[in-house]
């Protein structure tokens, strides 16, 4: 059982490592717990796996009588969650971040159950920092995420789906090819820059072909801001259901700095303008971004820096350069871990035994 989401950066390394379990063990039984509102509430029933939710929300920012009934919310979460593992008897529960993981991982440990805990961040949160030292195995992308949890952890990298590794070089054709996205429900500060950056990128020579995924609430403003580049060649979309095929056709991203987007990028080895997400828990993102930009893969522009104009020349500048695009591309792929994938699933089913019992799991 995999609990968690809320986020693409939570639930699609989730799915991969579904995937990877179900290519060994088809006859196994996989089901997932997820936040009523999450982005799992469409991606899991699309993969094929059941989905039970929970209605959770966060605490940060709001009032004090939101946050209390937040808690209450999490505690019924508890009793929930208790219920369904108590029913179906998971050999495995697998945490992987959101609101939906912390009731679901405490009522594993209650119950006993074999647990595990995929982090992708290089600075853990405080829901996993506390879940480390009680469950079986944390999966961590680095060094510096291990010593973050005391030294606990094994360092797989993130997992990515299949289709990201298969990705080849940049297309770097004649009409540079640009991936604009905010992650699964699109970010407001990347949007207003690629419409305020639409007169800039209209003087390149030749205008780059944008595709930029704006989330749903920006959606059609952006789209009738993108009417006025030339070519027809700015493609709007709420939402990207085909990632991997979008990221093979760019030569450049831009895109926010969560943990799992920049595995995807370093597994497919794209070049990144990055634009941290300013209000990431323990400025985690910034951090990412960094990382990065020391290995020569990305170039940084912080949120609070982001303009139209600043982006737009960011964008022509190196899409321009043909070779510093490649040379980012290449740095990128030296940091993926394609096998990270493997190396989780593998650590699953030395926790449960080589083979996953294929008895017909009731998900209640």
């Amino acid at each position: 059982m995999f609990a968690g989401g809320g986020t693409g950066g939570h639930l699609y390394p989730a799915l991969a490592v579904a995937a990877e379990l179900r290519r060994r063990h088809p006859q196994g039984s996989i089901w997932f717990i997820g936040a009523r509102r999450g982005i799992e509430q469409t991606e899991v029933p699309r993969a094929g796996y059941p989905l039970r939710t929970l209605s959770l929300s966060g605490m940060q920012g709001r009032s004090h009588a939101a946050r209390i009934g937040a808690v209450g919310a999490a505690g019924w979460a508890v009793v929930r969650c208790l219920t369904w593992l108590a029913a179906a008897r998971p050999d495995l529960v697998i945490g992987v971040g959101g609101y939906a993981s912390g009731p679901a991982m405490l009522a594993a440990i209650l119950l006993r159950r074999r647990t595990m805990v995929l982090e992708q961040n290089h600075y853990p949160g405080a829901t996993n920092r506390w879940l480390a030292p009680r469950v079986d195995v944390v999966c961590v992308p680095s060094e510096a995420a291990r010593e973050r949890l005391g030294g606990r952890g094994l360092v797989t990298g993130n997992p990515v789906r299949e289709e990201f590794a298969s990705i080849g070089e940049p297309p770097l054709g004649a009409t540079r090819s640009v991936l604009a996205f905010g992650g699964s429900r699109g970010a407001r500060s990347i949007n207003a820059a690629m419409i305020g950056a639409i007169d800039v990128l209209a003087h390149g020579d030749p205008p780059p072909r944008i595709c930029h995924q704006t989330g749903t609430s920006e959606y059609e403003q952006v789209r009738a801001a993108a009417r006025a580049y030339p070519g027809a060649a700015y493609e709007v979309l709420p939402f990207l259901h085909d990632m991997p095929a979008r990221l093979a056709a760019a030569d450049l991203a831009v895109c926010r700095a969560g943990a799992s987007t920049l595995s995807e990028l370093a597994v497919a080895g794209r070049a990144a303008i990055l634009v941290p997400y300013p209000f990431a828990a323990d400025d985690h993102q910034r951090h990412n971004a960094e990382t990065l930009e020391r290995a020569g893969a990305a170039v940084t522009i912080r949120d609070a820096d982001l303009d139209g104009p600043r982006l737009g020349r960011a964008i022509l500048e190196l899409t321009a350069e043909r070779e510093r695009l490649s040379a980012m591309g290449r740095a990128a792929r030296a940091l993926g871990r394609p096998d990270a994938t493997r190396q989780i699933a593998d650590a699953a089913e030395r926790l449960v035994g080589t083979t996953v019992r294929s008895r017909g799991v009731h998900v209640p």
